[in-house]
């Protein structure tokens, strides 16, 4: 019987895990990020997002790990095991927080919760770029990502991406 078991029986199903819009915006493949440390998945994998104004929400259930000093990124362990950031835009570190302000801290958090407001004009006017990656820092708990939205425009909270847990 257990023979049978192993060909024909229930296999045990994987958990996956739906990732949320962090801003308002047009999901765009992680290669369109203009720095290596994203586009060439240094520091986890995801998508990027084309962001149009509003603020940086919450893309999961769960704590919101680090809101930088800067407020150019967040990161967030999810209530699945995930560790990801949000890291608005490029080079925005060297805005010292300009056109950022910080609506919450550290803390639990739930899809969609607004987080830090963003200036999107002034940040596109004094940084590289605004695209920002939506990276999944713990790729060895991660057996598959599935962009779901790719070259869609979203809101903050519509779902993004479907992550296949190991």
């Amino acid at each position: 019987m257990g023979l049978f078991n192993n060909l024909f029986g229930k296999k045990e199903e994987k958990k996956v895990v739906t990732i949320y819009a962090p801003v308002n915006g047009t999901v765009i493949d992680l290669a369109e990020i203009p720095d290596p440390a994203f586009a060439e998945k240094m520091v986890g994998d995801g998508c990027g997002m084309e962001p149009k104004e509003g603020a940086i929400c919450s893309p999961v259930n769960g704590e919101i790990a680090n809101i930088f000093d800067t407020r150019h990124a967040v990161s967030f362990d999810s209530e699945d095991g995930l560790e990801m950031i949000v890291h608005f835009g490029i080079d925005t570190v060297k805005l010292k927080g300009e056109g950022f302000k910080a609506l919450r801290g550290e803390g639990e958090t739930k899809v969609g919760d607004a987080i830090v407001e963003y200036d999107l004009a002034y940040i596109a006017a004094n940084a590289p770029s605004t695209r920002t990656p939506v990276i999944i820092n713990n790729m060895e708990e991660v057996e598959k990502i599935e962009v779901i939205a790719l070259g869609k425009e979203v809101k903050a909270g519509d779902p993004i991406m479907k992550v296949t847990l190991k």
